[in-house]
């Protein structure tokens, strides 16, 4: 790798890290008119594959495989898959006895 190439590299990381960056800045507001659990949904699912990507790339600069940092990728994609469908699940009341009537 050249150094234009690295220059490249540390580039593109860098403008990932201020994307996302921004999405904490903008406190990840849902658009007016949108629904929130569509588009909640499609963000989590990005953040997922964000966070198996960065493993993989992390992974492919120290070396190439690395178990520990697939397992830590996997179970932070894990982690927001779950979490995106916990928010998506309708939330139950719990069923209450009424008391019998005197």
């Amino acid at each position: 790798m050249d150094d234009g190439e690295t220059d490249r590299l540390r580039d593109l990381v860098h403008r990932a890290h201020e994307a996302l960056a921004e999405v904490t800045r903008l406190q990840a507001r849902c658009p007016q008119g949108m629904d929130r659990f569509d588009w909640s949904a499609d963000v989590l699912d990005e953040l997922a594959r964000v966070a198996l990507q960065v493993g993989d790339v992390a992974a492919e600069m120290t070396g190439g495989e690395d178990d520990d940092l697939e397992r830590s990728s996997r179970e932070l994609a894990t982690a927001i898959v779950r979490k995106r469908n916990d928010a998506l699940v309708p939330l139950r009341l719990p069923h209450r006895r009424l008391a019998p009537r005197p």
